[in-house]
């Protein structure tokens, strides 16, 4: 994969925008609305096996269903091309912008406070920058293409 295409699916914090659940191309949002499809109309269903099974565990399938449509729902084409829709606050994107670099660790200023990050974000934008730095883009995202995005 070409370096273009590798920037175009990584967010300039260097977060997978592809792997993301609120991605438009986004396998969570595809295999969402492919379950959506397979379960058809399973709430009818989801009452009855509650009585026929006696298995409480479907009372649950409304929030269920719910958290699939909002999976399945989302629209974010990438924080290369548009706003963050996630995380409103986010001070990437802006920097980013304004000092035209690809990623945040080619920064004389990075590691930052601008952020806005949680901790665990804050963390885990410091680790992934000093990743790419080390071993280069190409070699970050072949390492990681397969990793889920919420380990």
């Amino acid at each position: 994969m070409t370096s273009e295409r590798i920037k175009a699916s990584l967010a300039p914090c260097g977060l997978s925008c592809e792997k993301c659940f609120a991605h438009v191309d986004g396998d969570i949002r595809r295999y969402s609305l492919k379950l959506k499809e397979k379960l058809g109309n399973f709430d009818i269903y989801a009452e009855r096996f509650e009585t026929l099974l006696g298995d409480p565990i479907f009372k649950k399938y409304p929030d269920f269903k719910e958290m699939l449509d909002y999976f399945a729902s989302e629209n974010c084409k990438g924080c290369r091309n548009e706003q963050c829709k996630l995380f409103k606050n986010c001070g990437v994107r802006g920097c980013h912008q304004k000092k035209q670099i690809d990623f945040c660790y080619q920064c004389d200023e990075f590691p930052c406070d601008r952020t806005n990050f949680d901790t665990g974000l804050y963390k885990g934008w410091i680790m992934i920058n000093e990743k790419i730095k080390k071993i280069g883009l190409e070699e970050f995202y072949e390492k990681n293409r397969s990793r889920p995005r919420y380990v």
